[in-house]
Parts: structure tokens; C-alpha cells; sequence
């Protein structure tokens, strides 16, 4: 990150945190006679007394040297001299934070927080592991315990605000280390340093400066905190640039289609030929997005939405869609969970007939899981008003549809590479009663209420050669309420399996755009048959970003 805005959030010492004072860091670890953990069991194990008591007054003289290799073989020699031992175990624990062995660390004392849910010591030793690992949502959780057991324990605090300045709540950790800062005056340089960050983050230059001023005269004076904050003071840094307010993409696709469906928004298509064609065609298609976030802060984003859709086939254009899809949202993020709420317009015409006016709100919940994965939650409430047009009997589709998912994102290869993985159940209701038989060729309400079940998967591997491959995999089960008027008797209900799989090589050719070769097979395996057909997309797509 250039600039002061980087110099200013430039971490200190190891991980996520600064170096802590000596003297606080001697007070909580150097507790033997605080906080002694002695359950019965340990005292009926075997153990080497003396080899027990040199390895641990041995081990705290290295750690105090700052020699930690040293100190964590002297304590890992007490802990077999004295197995399961809690004090031993806490100062490994602690050594191992030093030494940068997070994983390892973490273990220990999440045995000890197994062994005593109460310890407040245990508790905060899991809580900075956790944040070090990037779990901030579990760290979170780990402090908060080790707040509610050690209520005056200033690290508790100060890590609280760390934690939340990686998840870039810069809002609530200047309290946070306020409270440190009171409970523990030695925290004050750095907790001020922080402080002076997370105003700076917000804007608050005047707040940042004091906050700056007062780390530097609070700690000592060539100190790496200490030349950070006057770095900053220095360049009288601007306001940092917040995020852009506003992205612009575009794709254009040249096409062919083995055999053309109507699939606009998503939505099934009318039964027959006026919806499946049977027929091959090559197409164009053009897409274009724009978003604009007139607010946008830490906390809070709020912003709409423009997309476009319009493909042209050769042959066939009484299949040409135009999709227009305005939304609005507001978007609030909450520690590890970010809240959004939309809506969007979409109006369909098919053909140059319209064909379906739609309004939907979609609440979305998003909780992230570290770096590196997060779940994201998703309700929608869809009202489908379908048009006559081209299409007789069409309005007998409108309905209301209703839909929950749940997805589970990871990414591995350092950002490049991820999987994803999700189910969504929704359903559409449309009235039209239940009869116990169809009227063969005439088409109610009641021949498209369904209930649906969805399973998705996606992998997106890191480069290979320039060229990115994706790969994604849907099965989608629908259940039709109804005897369908399409069935050659009138008696059967509708029963689609369908199944979806796209597989992609993208190239980046400059920052802003790319190519794309893409294949989409689809397969809707339906008891009747009208509805039962198979189609390839080959696809080659043009890409930009803005």
C-alpha cells in the first residue's frame, strides 16, 4: 500500500500486532503464583520433579532473553517431565506465539480452554492465535469469553481492536483500546498508535493527529511505532482515498446453440417449440453493468445498479431477449457479517413482445471465516408477472416465487484457486387450485407450481499457462404440484431433473479486459415431453472491467 495511509496501518513486530511492552508481557506470563493450574489428574501422573522445576525456571529465563527456540524445547522437556501439565503448557503456548507457530499454538490452548472453559489466560492465548490465523470470526468469539473470565485483562481489549481493525471496523476499535489503555498504561504507545489509525481510516485527520502526537511522546523515541507515526505527520497525509464509488463492466459473446431455449431470468420455458426451438442457431450477445454507491463507508454502503442484456440470433430472432434489471441496496457490515438488502426490476421482452415484468427482494447475509473462506446466505421473494406477447396463455405462469440457499465459499493458492459449494430450495406458487386431473391443451395456473431443490459446486483453479480454468456443476430437482395440461392424458405430474455443467479458460489481456472461451451443457430429463431437451453452448466472450 503507497503512500502515508500504508505507512500508517503498517503492522508492527509479529503478525497482525505490535510488539508488546515488557512489563505487561512479564506480569501476565510470569503468573506462577496468580494463576496455578493443578487438577487432580496432574498430580497422580509420574512426574520428574526436578527435571520439571529446572526446565521451567530454565525456560523463563530464555523467554526473557527473548531467546524463544530455546525457551520452547526447555518447556516442551517440563511438559514430558510433568505430562499435562496446564502452567507448562500455558508458557509453551505463549513461546509459540513468539516463535510465529500459530497452528501449534493453537492447539495448546484450545487444550487448555478444553481443560478449563473458564480460564481467561487460555482463552485470550486461543483468541490471539485465532487472529494470527486469520480466523477473526473465532477469535472474536475467544475474546469475547476471555472478556467475560477476565474482565480486567488489558490485552483482552487490545487484541479485541486489532481483530477489528483487520475486518476494517475501524469504527469500534478506538474504544477498545481506550479501555486497554486504562487498565494498562504500558499499552498506551502502541493502543494510541492504533487509535490514531482507525481515525485516520475514517477521515478524521484532526483525531489522528493528536492520536499520533500522543503515541510518540507516550512511547520511546526510535522506536518503530514511534518512526511509523511520524512518517505520517510528516506528509500531513490527504484523507485516504476510500473506495471507488462507482464500476462499469461489459462482455460481447459470439455464440452458437445447439438448440435454442427460452431461459430468460432464469425461468422455465413455455412448453413446445415457441420455447424450445429444436433448432440450432448462432447468436451475439451484449451485457452491460454499471453500479454507482453515492454512500459508502466502513460501516455502510448504499448504491444502485444497471444491467443489460440483449442477444441477436441469426436465424431464429423471435428467440431474441432483451432484459432490462435495474436494483437498488443497502449494505451494513458487522464485525465478520456483512447485511445486504435489494431489490430489482427486471422487465423481459422476447422477440420485441414483451414477456415478463418482475420485482424481487433479496435479503443476503454474508459471514466471513478468515481469509480465506466465508458463507453467505440468501433469501429472495420474486413476484413473476408473465405477458401475453407472442406467447398465448403466458399470464397463467404469474406467481410468486419464493427462495433460501445457503453457499460455502473457499479459496486456496493464495486467493487464485477456489471451491464453492451450496444447496438452494425455492418455489414457485400460482394458484390455480388442485385438480386431480388436467384438461389436455389447456393450460390454468395450476400446470406450474413447483417446489425445487438445488445443488451446486464450482472450482476455479490458479493460472495455468495465462489461462484461468473454471468448472461448475448444478443439478436442479423440480416437483410440479399438479396433473400437467401438457401430458398426453392429463394425469401425470411434472418431474424435472435437470442438470447444468459450464467448464471455462479465461485470459486477462490487459487490467480492465479479457477473453473467454466457455462450454454450457444443459440436460432437462422431464416426464413430459415437451419439456425434455438437451443443448451446448460454445461460447467466445469479450470482457471489461472499469
Amino acid at each position: 500500500m503507497a503512500g502515508s495511509y500504508g505507512l500508517c496501518l503498517r503492522t508492527l513486530a509479529y503478525g497482525m500486532s505490535p510488539r508488546w511492552p515488557s512489563r505487561t508481557l512479564l506480569i501476565w506470563l510470569v503468573g506462577l503464583n496468580l494463576v496455578i493450574f493443578l487438577p487432580p489428574a496432574a498430580a497422580e501422573s509420574p512426574v520428574d520433579v526436578e527435571t520439571y522445576d529446572y526446565s521451567i525456571s530454565k525456560g523463563l529465563i530464555e523467554f526473557g532473553k527473548g531467546r524463544y527456540n530455546q525457551a520452547e524445547a526447555l518447556f516442551e522437556k517440563a511438559l514430558k517431565a510433568k505430562p499435562g501439565d496446564l502452567n507448562a503448557s500455558d508458557y509453551l503456548g505463549q513461546t509459540l506465539l513468539r516463535l510465529k507457530k500459530y497452528e501449534a499454538a493453537e492447539t495448546i490452548f484450545r487444550q487448555l480452554v478444553d481443560a478449563n472453559p473458564q480460564s481467561g489466560r487460555a482463552l485470550l492465548g486461543l483468541g490471539i492465535a485465532q487472529s494470527n490465523l486469520g480466523k477473526y470470526n473465532d477469535a472474536l468469539m475467544s475474546l469475547s469469553a476471555a472478556e467475560k473470565a477476565s474482565p480486567h485483562d488489558p490485552l483482552v481489549y487490545y487484541y479485541q481492536g486489532l481483530v477489528y481493525h483487520q475486518l476494517k471496523a475501524f469504527d469500534q476499535s478506538p474504544a477498545l483500546f481506550s479501555r486497554a489503555m486504562a487498565l494498562s498504561p504500558d499499552l498506551t504507545p502502541s493502543a494510541r498508535y492504533y487509535t490514531g489509525v482507525a481515525h485516520y481510516a475514517l477521515g478524521q485527520l484532526d483525531e489522528a493527529q493528536k492520536e499520533f502526537e500522543a503515541a510518540i511522546a507516550a512511547g520511546e523515541p526510535e522506536s518503530e511505532l514511534a518512526r511509523s507515526a511520524r512518517e505520517f505527520l510528516e506528509h500531513k497525509g490527504a484523507a485516504p482515498k476510500g473506495p471507488r464509488s462507482w464500476d462499469l463492466s461489459f462482455s460481447a459473446s459470439e455464440q452458437y446453440d445447439t438448440n435454442v431455449v427460452l431461459l430468460p431470468g432464469g425461468t422455465q420455458p413455455p412448453g413446445g417449440t415457441s420455447g424450445i426451438s429444436q433448432q440450432h442457431d448462432f447468436r451475439t450477445a451484449f451485457y452491460l453493468r454499471g453500479e454507482f454507491r453515492p454512500i459508502q463507508t466502513n460501516a455502510w454502503t448504499v448504491g444502485t445498479t444497471y444491467g443489460f442484456y440483449q442477444s441477436f440470433h441469426r436465424t431464429l430472432s423471435a428467440f431474441d431477449v432483451e432484459d432490462h434489471s435495474p436494483s437498488l441496496f443497502v449494505q451494513r457490515q458487522f464485525g465478520v457479517m456483512q447485511a445486504r438488502l435489494q431489490y430489482v426490476f427486471d422487465y423481459v421482452i422476447v422477440g420485441r413482445s414483451p414477456y415478463l415484468i418482475s420485482h424481487a427482494m433479496q435479503p443476503i447475509f454474508t459471514i466471513a471465516e478468515g481469509n480465506n473462506k466465508f458463507t453467505q446466505f440468501q433469501f429472495r421473494y420474486q413476484n413473476k408477472d408473465f405477458q401475453h406477447g407472442r406467447f398465448l396463455f403466458n399470464s397463467v405462469r404469474d406467481g410468486k416465487n419464493w427462495l433460501a440457499g445457503v453457499t460455502q465459499y473457499v479459496y486456496f493458492a493464495n486467493g487464485p484457486g477456489h471451491l464453492r459449494a451450496g444447496y438452494t430450495y425455492d418455489t414457485d406458487r400460482t394458484g390455480g387450485g388442485s385438480p386431480t386431473v388436467a384438461v389436455v391443451g389447456n393450460q390454468t395456473n395450476a400446470d406450474w407450481a413447483y417446489k425445487a431443490h438445488r445443488l451446486s459446486a464450482g472450482l476455479g483453479l490458479p493460472p495455468l499457462l495465462t489461462m484461468k480454468p473454471t468448472f461448475a456443476f448444478d443439478y436442479y430437482r423440480q416437483d410440479y404440484d399438479n396433473p400437467n395440461a401438457f401430458s398426453p392424458t392429463g394425469t401425470t405430474r411434472r418431474r424435472d431433473n435437470i442438470f447444468f455443467f459450464t467448464a471455462t479458460l479465461n485470459r486477462d489481456m490487459t487490467e480492465t479486459l479479457s477473453v473467454a472461451l466457455e462450454y454450457n451443457y444443459t440436460r432437462d430429463q422431464s416426464n413430459v415431453s415437451v419439456f425434455d431437451y438437451n443443448r451446448s453452448i460454445f461460447s467466445l466472450t469479450l470482457n471489461g472491467r472499469f
